[in-house]
């Protein structure tokens, strides 16, 4: 995250999703009921292969919207 963003906002919840898909209506709910976002992804070993790495979406619900800091 950039310094230029406030985190005044408290994470209300974690929610970790296999696809962008899933991920992007959890966004599209968010924003709906006027919660803000943070969106990270990440790669992790899959469960069924040891060779293997899945994408996973990890999209933190916030209690408001961060803002930028204009300059």
């Amino acid at each position: 995250m950039s310094d230029d963003v406030a985190t005044t906002a408290q994470v209300l919840s974690t929610n970790i999703f296999d696809s962008a898909a899933e991920a992007i209506e959890a966004i599209g709910a968010a924003d709906v009921l006027g919660l803000g976002v943070r969106v990270s992804n990440r790669l992790v070993q899959d469960e069924e292969s040891d060779d293997t790495l899945v994408e996973e979406w990890i999209v933190e619900l916030l209690t408001s919207v961060p803002t930028a800091d204009e300059e």
